[in-house]
């Protein structure tokens, strides 16, 4: 009885010795759960601030290459006035063309969105109205992106378009002038088709500008269809890089 006494004395010791050490490990567990899910969620706040950057750093851009769009329809509006009224020489027309046709690409800033895909970390992103929102707008840009692209090398493709592009002026360009030098320059045609209505150069002339005067239009559609695609998740990024 004694014997039995003393090994139901130590079984219950070691079962209890068994829940301390559950009971340790369910705590050590806990206890990192909890610092895990804290690391993920500073990680979480950190990556929406960083998409909001991206989107102001782009909404920056945007404005900016707006604004350069407009300018050149302006220049293109003045140019097509000045080619029909005859009252512009060849060298500001064709100096100004540059200038109607001279276009940035958009390249917008995806530095959070890619290094959350790329690192596998997008399941941080526990705001899933917010995470669709993004995967949205960044399926969307693609194909925006796309068609700028087209857009801006259909009009640099239409510089290139003339038959004889020293009968367009080349001479007038003054960093190709200083390249070729005097000498060459005066064994090049030097026409005055910009004053005749009928020569095939005054309308390739003519129907540039009404190709880069259109294209910018475009230029400035695309960018308003971005900011709208951008709209819904850079309104829930301002609030959620706010609270945390």
């Amino acid at each position: 009885m004694l014997s039995e006494n003393k090994f139901s004395k130590y079984l219950i010791y070691a079962i209890g010795e068994i829940i301390l050490v559950v009971i340790g490990i369910l705590i050590a567990l806990s206890i990192n759960n909890w610092n895990e899910n804290r690391k993920n969620r500073i990680s979480e706040s950190e990556y929406y601030c960083k998409l909001l950057a991206d989107f102001e750093l782009d909404r920056q851009n945007i404005a900016e290459l707006y604004k350069e769009s407009q300018q050149k329809i302006e220049t293109s509006k003045k140019l097509l006035l000045d080619l029909n009224n005859k009252n512009r020489d060849k060298s500001f027309l064709v100096n100004n063309y540059l200038q109607a046709l001279r276009t940035n690409a958009f390249s917008p800033s995806k530095v959070a969105m890619t290094d959350l895909v790329s690192s596998g970390k997008l399941n941080l992103l526990v705001n899933d109205s917010l995470k669709n929102s993004l995967v949205r707008y960044y399926g969307e840009l693609d194909n925006l992106l796309y068609q700028l692209e087209i857009n801006r090398s259909k009009s640099i493709e239409r510089a290139f378009l003339y038959d004889d592009i020293t009968q367009f002026g080349h001479q007038y360009f003054d960093y190709v002038a200083k390249s070729l030098g005097n000498e060459i320059l005066e064994t090049l045609p030097n026409n005055d088709w910009h004053l005749d209505s009928e020569s095939k150069y005054y309308k390739q002339f003519r129907n540039d500008l009404i190709l880069f005067l259109t294209m910018s239009e475009r230029e400035k559609q695309h960018f308003d269809k971005i900011l709208k695609a951008m709209e819904s998740s850079y309104n829930q990024l301002k609030k959620v890089c706010i609270l945390n």
